[in-house]
This record gives C-alpha cells, structure tokens and sequence, in this order.
C-alpha cells in the first residue's frame, strides 16, 4: 500500500484569510508595516519571519500565539475546491491518506469532520514543530512500516519541499497555496501542479508502481 502525506494549510485548507491576521498581529508586535498580498506570496517562511524579526528563539512564542490567532480565526478557513476535486477522482483503495501538520490537531479533526468525512484518513497528525517535519515524516514511515519509495508528499512551501527531500521521499508542490510557482520551482520538487485533477493522477500513477 502507497501512503500520500498531505500537509493542511494551503493545500486541504484555504487558511489564508486567518494566516494574514497572524501576519497583521505580529507586524503590530513588532512594529513593522503590513504586507501586501503579493508580498507574502513572494516570501517563504522563513523569510516571512526575517521580515517579522522574528529571532529563532522567539519561534516557539510565536508559534504558540500564531495557533491562538488562527483558532480564533477558524471560521475563516475554507476547503481547496481542487481538494474536492482530487478527492473525486483519487483511486482510494490503492492509496492511503494521512495529514501532517503544524496546525492543532483538534482544529484539524473539527475541520474533517465537517468538511471531508467522507474520506477515511489512516491518520491525522497536527502539532508538528515548523522546521522538523522531515523527523515526523520518517516517524510515520517506521510506525506505519513504509518503505520511503512506498510515501509521497504534498505541501505548498518550500519547508515542504526541503522536509520530504530531507526523509527521501517524493514530493509534490500544489499552486493554490501559500508560496507561488517562483519559489517553489527553485527547489525543485518532484512534481508541480496546479489543479486537483494533476494531483489525483500523479497519485494514481504512483499508488500503481511497485515498490524496489
């Protein structure tokens, strides 16, 4: 069995809206003017938080006051209609989907539930530490028993693309996200898409070969 790794926001969730009012939060903190939509789509993650000043071992402050904003922000977080999409069309009985966050699990679960219960996750798992996504990837790789050919991820930032390339597996960048085309290009995933369908076929195809 194939395992396809979704990362949450950005990819399943249109959490845009709420992550800008993190961004006008911490820009308040820390005086610093706003930006603009082009500017944060132009900027990875990291240098998001140059921008913001925000020094390494501020990170878990952050990090912490980020997930209060985007919790009290929640009803602003929306389904990716090309998640529907992929979801229409994904061969579910030869892939299995788990989604790996930094987001709560709990608002991720309440998401599911309400948004994608028709669809059986072999595991949702949130919480994750911004830049140890690679760690968690090959944790789930051991306890599910999975070979690295045997796992694909998707996420829409350049730390996705470095996170999967870092555990050794596959990695797949979608344009409805947070970081734009530009960005994502230069890390050189595996594959890059732009609609729902692209990404239920690259799935398909990968669910079908056999593991080396």
């Amino acid at each position: 069995m194939k395992i396809a790794v979704f990362d949450f926001d950005g990819v399943i969730a249109d959490s845009y809206k709420a992550i800008l009012e993190v961004i006008k939060e911490i820009s308040k903190i820390k005086n610093i003017p706003p930006l603009t939509q082009e500017d944060i789509l132009n900027k990875s993650t990291k240098d998001l938080f140059k921008y913001l000043k925000i020094r390494w071992y501020e990170i878990p402050k952050y990090y912490k006051l980020a997930k209060k904003i985007v919790n009290l922000n929640k009803n602003l977080i929306t389904l990716n209609p090309q998640i529907t999409e992929m979801f229409q069309n994904l061969n579910k009985d030869k892939i299995e989907v788990i989604i790996l966050s930094s987001n709560s699990t709990d608002l991720i679960l309440n998401f599911v539930k309400t948004n994608l219960n028709y669809v059986n996750f072999k595991a949702i798992i949130g919480d994750v530490s911004l830049f140890k996504k690679s760690k968690k990837i090959k944790e789930v790789m051991k306890c599910f028993g999975i070979k690295n050919a045997d796992m694909i991820y998707i996420g829409d930032e350049v730390r996705d693309v470095l996170a999967a390339r870092k555990a050794e597996v596959l990695s797949i960048a979608v344009l409805w996200g947070k970081e734009n085309a530009a960005l994502l290009s230069k890390e050189k995933p595996n594959f890059i898409v732009s609609t729902g369908k692209e990404l239920s076929e690259i799935l398909n195809e990968f669910s079908t070969k056999k593991s080396s």
